[in-house]
């Protein structure tokens, strides 16, 4: 593939003081990549992390090509960190994966195929009732979980959805590009303005069940975020009113 022409597919990993186990990560989703059959690029967001995240990355990639990373201080949040990746994107399909590979990476090829198919954006789902679950998470955010799902539905909809939040979500990159410089949301509740504008807009999306073990370690915390998320909520709805895209 010349310097010039864009890759096929770009894959997005936003990275929060992920040093300790980011290099083992990239090593699997590099040796996935390395085994299509069509071109990609890897791009990893060091969201402003406070340890050596940014280094190890730079590391790991080191002689790869089709491979980058995208630092900046301060930290951000989750939500500004894909953003960046998916602008930055030259990919037709850009897919984003979280870095603790809690769903693993070989959920990349059905997703593409139904990008293929014609679908605009394609939703990981845990609560999908096909979903492969081999290791769940505590009691106390199911829990937490559940009661933010009826908080959206109430302040911004997506019922149709059993799953808004799950870290492996894949996008035909012209139809999201435009949502992505509208959006707003830094943190959390991105996928959820994302999934927003993209219902508003009349893209066809469609949710598939996914292999997924939850990773000790995560960096969400629902109940510290329970402020975050009913503001970041509101201001979806606020901020967006009356959007209607046409295709």
């Amino acid at each position: 593939m010349g310097a010039n022409v864009p890759p096929a597919l770009s894959v997005v990993i936003p990275a929060f003081n992920e040093a300790t186990r980011l290099a083992p990560t990239l090593q699997v989703v590099l040796a996935y990549l390395k085994g299509l059959d069509q071109s990609w690029e890897l791009l990893v967001v060091d969201d402003g992390s406070r340890d050596d995240t940014a280094a190890v990355a730079t590391a790991a990639l080191a002689g790869e090509a089709a491979a980058r990373v995208i630092s900046y201080q301060p930290n951000r949040g989750k939500g500004f960190a894909v953003r960046t990746g998916v602008l930055a994107a030259r990919g037709g399909w850009v897919v984003f994966l979280d870095a603790d590979l809690s769903t693993p990476v070989a959920e990349i090829a059905p997703a593409i195929t139904l990008l293929q198919a014609g679908h605009d954006m394609v939703v990981g789902s845990r609560g999908h009732p096909q979903a492969r679950i081999s290791r769940r998470p505590p009691l106390l955010r199911r829990v937490a979980s559940r009661f933010f799902d009826g908080v959206r539905n109430l302040l911004v909809g997506l019922a149709e959805f059993y799953d808004t939040q799950c870290g492996f979500k894949a996008y035909r990159r012209a139809a999201l590009v435009p949502l992505f410089q509208r959006a707003v949301i830094e943190r959390f509740m991105f996928d959820v303005e994302i999934l927003y504008l993209a219902r508003r807009s009349g893209l066809k999306v469609v949710e598939i069940p996914v292999a997924w073990a939850d990773a000790p370690g995560s960096t969400v915390r629902f109940w510290p975020g329970l402020y975050q998320m009913f503001r970041d909520l509101l201001r979806i709805r606020w901020v967006h009113r009356g959007f209607e895209a046409t295709r």
